[in-house]
């Protein structure tokens, strides 16, 4: 993983904010280096206006707020998906989800967001807050919103509000996303047409998608049989069945009161079907792995100690390191024979299951209605 919270992003992160206070373009060049795909800003520039305090960060300052900022960013995630589990929403909560936090640093992905200093936690936590809010609190979906504004990923949690018929909510986040979209264009006039004009879906200028670190559905693909003719089409055939699959799922989910499952669900379905997700994008594993924790708790749930440590395994990398490997992740290591379409695509197959046992359970909760 390199070295510990080197926080290499946040301080690509620093010079996209000290571009918008020098009134250069965050989108014409890249802002480190002169290749193309590489280190190219690719957030809507809504993002960019959040990053300007940056750019005033130095030394160790700039250290300690990008280590503890995501820590603390991170630990009020976890007290969110703990509130949705039905804990006491009060002061032992919140010292509670210190030490769990703590734990989630042995998740993968969480771990390497904070080394690089990445805002996947910022955005995972903006839409765990915002789903902990009441429904009946007038404004529960701005922070959906927001986080659609900084990375555009999060509105699929919109058609969530819709699938679960929480209209209110659905239109204030679709608002509020509109609001930062016009914020863009207000400051940053030039960059925002450039951006929703199409940059915003060339996934080029992240890089090229058979990256082994790109680990999404598309990465998996243009690894494996490749993406021209017809294989292109069948990406988006298996990324709209596995969108509508995880919403109609979540849905079940969420009337059945398992708001923290549907929501993790819908997660994991945003990073799967991203044309580009590296493996720090995948935090949402950390909120798979919170509630497969808090089922295992239950008596005679040695099928969800299986889950977890299961799950706890891949989300951690392989638990490469506990055995002295110097990679941490099973994404990265050679393959054997045909065995590395599995393990290269890990978080992929992961979720795949999750969804499938997910599917199962209800299907078996239904069954079981009928007949008593």
């Amino acid at each position: 993983m390199g070295t510990l919270m080197h926080l290499k992003d946040l301080g690509v992160y620093q010079i996209a904010g000290q571009r918008v206070l020098d009134g250069h373009s965050v989108y014409d060049t890249p802002l480190l280096g002169n290749t193309r795909g590489v280190w190219e800003f690719v957030y809507a520039p809504f993002a960019a206006l959040l990053f300007v305090p940056l750019a005033k960060l130095h030394g160790d300052v700039f250290t300690v707020v990008g280590s503890f900022g995501d820590f603390v960013i991170l630990a009020v995630g976890v007290w969110a998906a703990l509130a949705m589990l039905n804990y006491r929403r009060d002061v032992k909560l919140v010292i509670f989800s210190l030490p769990v936090a703590a734990l989630l640093l042995w998740v993968e992905p969480v771990r390497e967001t904070m080394a690089f200093g990445q805002i996947n936690i910022l955005l995972m936590t903006l839409v765990l807050v915002d789903m902990a809010l009441p429904d009946s609190f007038r404004g529960k979906g701005i922070l959906t919103g927001i986080a659609a504004g900084i990375k555009l990923t999060p509105a699929f949690f919109v058609l969530y509000f819709l699938f679960s018929k929480r209209y209110r909510a659905a239109l204030v986040s679709a608002l509020s996303f509109v609001a930062t979209v016009v914020i863009g264009f207000l400051v940053m006039p030039h960059d925002s047409k450039t951006f929703w004009s199409g940059a915003f879906a060339d996934p080029t200028r992240v890089g090229v998608p058979e990256n082994p670190q790109n680990e999404s559905l598309r990465g998996m693909f243009a690894r494996s049989i490749g993406l021209t003719g017809g294989y292109q089409l069948l990406w988006l055939v298996l990324v709209a069945v596995l969108a509508v699959a995880c919403l109609l799922l979540a849905r079940r989910l969420s009337f059945g009161n398992q708001e923290l499952l549907a929501v993790t669900l819908c997660g994991l379905a945003t990073t799967a079907v991203s044309p580009y997700s590296w493996v720090h994008h995948w935090v949402w594993l950390g909120a798979l792995m919170i509630y497969l924790l808090d089922a295992s708790l239950r008596r005679w749930a040695w099928g969800w100690w299986i889950a977890l440590v299961l799950a706890g395994v891949v989300a951690s990398g392989g638990v490469l390191m506990l055995l002295g490997s110097d990679q941490s992740t099973v994404i990265t290591i050679p393959s054997w024979g045909h065995l590395g379409v599995v393990y290269h695509n890990a978080y992929i197959w992961l979720t795949v299951i999750a969804f499938a046992v997910v599917a199962l359970r209800l299907k078996k909760l239904t069954a079981d209605r009928t007949t008593e």
